[in-house]
Order: C-alpha cells, then structure tokens, then sequence
C-alpha cells in the first residue's frame, strides 16, 4: 500500500473527532432589549440607592481604587446601571477617571518589568556559553536593536547597514571553543 491509498476509517459524528479538528460554529450574538419587569427592578434599585450616601462613598473608594464600574457593582451586589447612573456625578465622574489612570499607572508598571525580564534573559543568552554562537549573535542584536542603536539606522540621509557573516560566527565559536579549551 502507498502512500496515496491511505484511507481513514468513516466518522459517524463530531464526538470521535478530536476538538482541535472539529469545525468551529459561530453563534450570532443577539442582545435582547431588557423585559418590563427588569427594567422595572433598575429603576427601584436606582431610586433605593439614589440617596443612600455610605454604598455610594464605598463604591467611589473602590473606583478610585482602580475597580472597574462593573466590578464595583459586582462587589457591592449592586446593577451595574445603579453605579452608571452615579458616574454622571462629579465626584463619582473623578473617581472613575482616577482608576483609569490607576490601572493603567499599574498596567505600565507590569509592562516595564516584563521588559526588564525580557531584557534580563537576552543578557543571559549573550553572556552563556553554553549557547549556540548564533543565537548569542541574534540576541546581541535584539539588545542593540531595542536599545535604538540599530544597525541599519541612517545618518545624514544615507543609510548604512551592518551584514553579520554567517561563516564568521562559525569561525568565531571555533576559536571561542579551542581558546576555552587551552585554559
């Protein structure tokens, strides 16, 4: 038997087919306009809380905090309505920008300490030796690449470019290799 007379065994349903294979079927994302009892249930819940200072100054410290409107809700057993609503004040208004700019000051800080990670581990490849040359090679120029000094910037309106020559790595780690093995 060739290759080309490869036959499958016959699929009854998608339940023996693997779920990686199986066809993916797209749902219709369908948002129904609230009933008359729910909007209802909002407006009693908006009306109940409308006055009640002491969940309305809790829901402004965890909104400063960095809570997002849905998450204070969530947290507070609230509609998240209820503390859309409160957003048109403008204490509660400050609130909700200041844990924007909240979480996004936390969201940089995470994003420059996994670039000091990433930054940490290209390091760690240039300096082992343990590395394939060209590898080292590649993460030195990642380094220099990100760091703005790239070697095919250009000066004066010329540009300049810098070709790494594959068999001078080769060469390079051969004599890397026979100096380390001398000492």
């Amino acid at each position: 038997m060739s290759d080309d007379e490869i036959t499958l065994p016959p699929v009854d349903d998608d339940t023996n087919v693997s779920p990686a294979n199986q066809p993916l079927q797209v749902l219709p994302r369908v948002v129904t306009a609230p009933g008359e009892n729910e909007v209802v249930a909002m407006l009693a819940e908006q009306s109940k809380y409308a006055e009640d200072d002491e969940t309305k100054a809790v829901a402004i410290r965890l909104l400063e905090s960095g809570y997002t409107v849905q998450s204070v809700a969530r947290r507070l057993q609230l509609r998240t309505t209820t503390v859309w609503c409160w957003s048109n004040e403008p204490d509660v208004r400050a609130a909700v920008e200041a844990g924007k700019a909240r979480r996004q000051a936390i969201l940089g800080q995470e994003l420059e300490d996994a670039a000091e990670d990433a930054l940490n581990a290209l390091v760690s490849i240039v300096g082992d030796d343990a590395v394939n040359p060209r590898d080292r090679v590649k993460a030195a120029s990642e380094i220099l690449d990100r760091c703005g000094i790239s070697p095919n910037q250009q000066e004066g309106g010329q540009a300049t470019a810098v070709a790494v020559d594959i068999d001078f790595d080769e060469r390079l780690a051969r004599i890397v290799a026979t100096s380390q093995t001398k000492e």
